[in-house]
């Protein structure tokens, strides 16, 4: 404490003491340079190489089914590859982050981007692109779950969700830049090209161990995980231009209300740790269970069955309708605020499954109303779909989970969510044609009423953390505990604090 003081009253963080130094004071402007470039490492080597990783697949595939003349089974199990790793990655996620550190987590997790990469690009058998891409698949599971952490941590309460909604907009843009080198005018025909596209990954792995060798773990990882109150100043001195009195006083705050890092039967056994639990393994099954996996990845096949000419096109300008949403969501989500956007998305998505599934049932003749509107409708519903996913369902779980959570209990319940996250990935990508060749059109209908029932869990259960600090946010959670069914959280809350 002596520390802090010593830190608040020295002449260099004092020399703008003539203004009122308020939570709102420390937005943009109080950002230091060193932070900006530890975000861009982060999202460039986290939230990009989530996006790359999925969508190059996309327009690769055929090139590499016909170059080493595989059958479509093998090609299936090559796309399936990266979730399968990336499941893996998450449920050691919470370990890497809480015992190795959010900071050096992240630059070691660099390794598996390089090594798969380099294993995909020089692959002489299909077997060692498989192996690429589960390697591949593992540092995107960890990513997901340390770069939300690590945004979460450092980011002031004031603009937390536009830094938190920069994973979607990177993971947009890592999508979009796989779309766009991976097609036939950039990458051409030939084996160089595809074997190119899949080395690129390794250039922002790179740049994110280069940033990150100079940047300290982030502040309250340090005071609470570590228990170390110098460090964890010196960090926040490190990300910020100065400092403001009421974020040290919450940092410090979170040193003498958190208790030692909590094991999975604590966080089960705590009401408030549980039904934070609760919430992200919703929000993160919800996510996936939208089936936003199967638009982007069937997008090409879908609009060819549609009859639309230029299926490379259309895919890319999907690709630039979520970057644009992305980028509005993120400027917005500190005004409106993360509840509103999600309640809206699931309705969005809910409504864009079922008009979908109107017109796929109509272009295919079931239903007798044939017509160019089947195309039209078919093409704005996915465009609408994408705008209601970018703007919520996309990067929104993982910036709530962060903030629900207090760091004694964040690395273990993302694991936890990532995990459910990865393991409906798997369930959608394994079951969406064996859905499909049961029920046709109508699978999108299924999704669509998923959706509805998503959004009653969001209306009921999620709260609004917008510039709300983790002790409020934490109280909020603890008062709607109470108000839960006993036969619910039925386990004293025996931990103090968070």
């Amino acid at each position: 404490h002596y520390f802090i003081q010593s830190n608040l009253s020295s002449p260099e963080t004092m020399k703008e003491g003539a203004d009122k130094e308020t939570r709102s004071d420390n937005g943009f402007r109080n950002c230091s340079l060193k932070f900006w470039l530890a975000i861009s490492a982060v999202v460039s080597g986290g939230a990009f190489q989530v996006g790359y990783s999925f969508t190059v697949v996309v327009l690769t595939m055929a090139r590499v089914k016909a170059h080493f003349d595989t059958d479509d089974l093998y090609i299936s199990a090559i796309i399936s590859g990266n979730p399968i790793g990336g499941l893996i990655g998450a449920l050691l996620g919470g370990y890497i982050a809480d015992n190795v550190g959010r900071t050096r987590g992240l630059m070691f997790n660099s390794v598996p981007f390089i090594l798969g990469s380099v294993l995909m690009a020089t692959c002489q058998h299909p077997a060692m692109l498989l192996a690429g891409r589960i390697v591949v698949g593992f540092g995107v599971g960890v990513s997901s779950g340390l770069t939300n952490m690590f945004l979460a941590e450092i980011a002031p309460v004031a603009i937390r969700g536009f830094v938190g909604m920069l994973w979607g907009i990177l993971l947009t843009v890592g999508s979009l830049l796989a779309l766009l080198i991976s097609s036939s005018q950039v990458m051409g025909s030939g084996e160089l090209g595809w074997r190119l596209v899949f080395a690129f990954p390794v250039l922002p792995a790179l740049y994110q161990t280069l940033i990150l060798i100079f940047c300290p773990e982030p502040p309250p990882f340090l005071a609470v995980n570590k228990k170390d109150t110098e460090q964890a100043v010196n960090s926040l001195l490190h990300y910020r231009r100065r400092l403001v009195p009421e974020e040290v006083r919450d940092l410090e705050q979170e040193m003498d209300e958190s208790p030692a890092v909590l094991s999975f039967m604590e966080i089960l056994c705590t009401p408030r740790h549980r039904l934070a639990l609760i919430i992200g393994i919703g929000l993160h099954s919800a996510q996936q269970l939208s089936a936003f996996s199967v638009v982007l990845s069937y997008t090409p096949s879908l609009f060819e069955q549609l009859n639309v000419s230029s299926k490379e096109l259309t895919t890319f300008g999907t690709g630039l309708v979520n970057l644009g949403t992305a980028v509005i969501a993120a400027i917005t989500t500190d005004r409106l605020g993360r509840r509103p956007l999600l309640l809206i998305g699931f309705l969005v998505t809910a409504g864009s499954h079922v008009s979908l599934a109107v017109a796929q049932s109509c272009a295919s003749g079931e239903w007798g109303c044939q017509g160019e509107w089947n195309v039209q409708l078919a093409i704005a519903s996915v465009f609408i779909f994408i705008i209601g996913f970018s703007a919520s369902l996309g990067p929104i779980p993982m910036l709530i989970v962060n903030e629900i959570t207090p760091p004694e209990t964040r690395g273990r319940t993302n694991s936890i969510c990532i995990g459910f996250n990865w393991s409906c990935g798997l369930i959608i990508l394994f079951s969406y044609d064996s859905i499909f060749k049961e029920v046709g059109w109508y699978t999108f209908i299924i999704f669509g009423a998923m959706g509805l029932l998503w959004f009653v869990f969001a209306l009921l259960l999620v709260p609004e953390t917008r510039k709300k600090t983790v002790q409020e946010i934490s109280q909020n959670i603890k008062s709607q505990t109470e108000q839960i069914l006993p036969f619910v959280f039925f386990v004293k809350d025996s931990h103090s604090g968070h």
